[in-house]
């Protein structure tokens, strides 16, 4: 994404007054920010109304991308943090990720394995845990995610920890008996949080493209969605999905993964993230 914004940003200084090229060339790079994964109507706004009062071509742009962006930070301690998302999208290793940067703030954590159906998903969740100094409750596969979760619930209370991450099962978004076992897994967590903070964050892959957007319309509409983290946004990845999730759906980006390397993330800051497409 950051050489196409590179080129946008050259088109609009070259372009600046000039009128009567503009037309031909706003076609061409709406093809450009629609082959990332935009829906058609924010390319229109980002591309059309370039001429704007005392500010640059360029600089117009970057505010219209801000204004459709949302951004929010990650809960603060003492929290719970129920995380979903399809199997694939990276969801173990963000739980890591994301651990690891609360730890490395000073903070306690521990996870819940509630990805029961794979005995693969615990056993890596287990390995990661001891990588970056969470604790981890788990239990043998096929037990009951939404028990294994409060029991985690529970350990952080006793243990006085001060983030508890809980993992669920993965299976596609369209399985209702997965969408059933969610609401379940969110109930039991949030009565055993006991009035701490509570959020639930959508794991997006970055590469699958629209698809993730139904995903998120989805998964927000029968379970409720408090922020989403992007994974897999490396130099591949065309990202431009992360603007129709936020434009349409009003669903904060909270962080994104970058690599492979548990240092591989970053909290997302939508003024960060533009400036950085324009480099």
């Amino acid at each position: 994404m950051q050489g196409f914004f590179s080129r946008l940003s050259s088109l609009f200084t070259t372009l600046s007054g000039k009128s009567g090229t503009a037309l031909i060339d706003r076609e061409h790079y709406t093809d450009e920010l629609l082959s990332l994964d935009m829906s058609f109507s924010i390319a229109e706004r980002l591309i059309g109304g370039r001429e704007t009062p005392g500010r640059t071509p360029v600089d117009a742009l970057k505010d219209r991308m801000k204004q459709i962006l949302v951004s929010a930070p990650l809960i603060e301690p003492k929290c719970g943090i129920l995380m979903i998302g399809i199997n694939g999208s990276g969801k173990t290793t963000t739980i890591a990720k994301l651990g690891k940067w609360y730890v490395d703030h000073g903070y306690s954590v521990i996870t819940g394995a509630g990805d029961t159906y794979r005995a693969a998903a615990i056993e890596q969740l287990a390995i990661l845990s001891g990588r970056v100094g969470m604790d981890i409750v788990k239990a043998m596969p096929g037990v009951d995610p939404a028990s294994v979760i409060h029991d985690a619930v529970t350990a952080y209370k006793h243990r006085s920890r001060d983030v508890v991450i809980g993992d669920t099962a993965g299976r596609l978004h369209t399985n209702v008996n997965l969408v059933h076992e969610l609401k379940k897994i969110k109930s039991v967590m949030t009565k055993a949080m006991a009035g701490d903070r509570m959020a639930t964050y959508l794991i997006i892959d970055a590469t699958i493209g629209k698809n993730s957007f139904q995903q998120a319309k989805l998964f927000n509409e029968n379970i409720g969605i408090d922020g989403i983290i992007i994974t897999k946004l490396d130099g591949t990845a065309k990202g431009g999905i992360i603007f129709t999730i936020c434009d349409e759906l009003r669903i904060p980006v909270v962080a994104l993964g970058t690599g492979e390397s548990m240092d591989d993330f970053m909290i997302f800051d939508k003024g960060t993230f533009v400036e950085e497409l324009f480099k």
